[in-house]
């Protein structure tokens, strides 16, 4: 599976997970579509993940960082209510 930036007539980028078979791409999903640069990397982003869990290799590092993050912000979040 790949990721691929797709041009509309419109101007907008379509961000489309395909697959290649056979010597033909063959479309699996649409992200989504944005003329926004920030939003085309959000969707970029979400579609890497999205091709990442379908194939059974998803990035344990990622989900343990983003564990520790909610962890220290909920921590801090806590002493403050605590020490008011």
């Amino acid at each position: 599976m790949l990721l691929r930036k797709k041009k509309n007539r419109s101007g907008t980028i379509s961000v489309v997970i395909v697959e290649k078979r056979l010597g033909k791409f063959k479309h699996i999903k649409t992200i989504g579509v944005s003329s926004d640069k920030e939003e085309l990397e959000r969707l970029h982003t979400k579609g890497r993940e999205g091709i990442l869990k379908h194939s059974g290799t998803a990035d344990i590092f990622d989900d343990y960082q983003r564990e520790v993050v909610v962890k220290l912000i909920t921590d801090q979040l806590l002493s403050n209510i605590v020490s008011s």
